[in-house]
């Protein structure tokens, strides 16, 4: 068994070793903040990096959507000429068929007219034939 004084050195050089490795937990943790400080300035500096080229990439990107939009809106006024000229062109046809039609009705009047107007002459005629034909068999037959 070791004795007081034995115990006494071997507890004084434990609390030398102690002091000694706070010492050591205190320079790494100083190192150690040093490092992180560092690490935080680099991502930092990178972030501000790829936010930067990021920013860019997205002015280019919104310059091309505008310049898409901007095409877009320009076959869409291309588009609305083109469907504003073909209802004028279906106007334009319906006006000449209407017309066309209204001369057709014009001329089927005229016909009509015609038809009433002779009719009764071509109805006299007929009865005039009819009689002359039953005149002419009764004639032949009364003989």
């Amino acid at each position: 068994m070791p004795t007081v004084e034995e115990r006494l050195a071997s507890l004084e050089a434990r609390m030398d070793s102690m002091s000694d490795l706070r010492n050591l937990i205190t320079d790494l943790r100083g190192d150690m903040n040093s490092r992180l400080a560092e690490t935080r300035e680099d991502v930092n500096a990178r972030l501000t990096e790829i936010r930067g080229d990021m920013n860019v990439r997205f002015a280019q990107v919104n310059g091309r959507f505008s310049e898409l939009r901007d095409d877009m809106n320009a076959r869409y006024s291309d588009v609305s000429t083109r469907f504003t000229d073909v209802s004028g062109s279906i106007a334009a046809f319906r006006e000449d068929v209407n017309r066309r039609f209204d001369v057709m009705d014009r001329r089927f009047d005229a016909l009509d007219r015609k038809v009433d107007s002779r009719f009764p002459w071509m109805v006299g005629t007929q009865i005039a034939v009819l009689l002359a034909v039953v005149g002419a068999l009764l004639g032949g037959y009364f003989r």
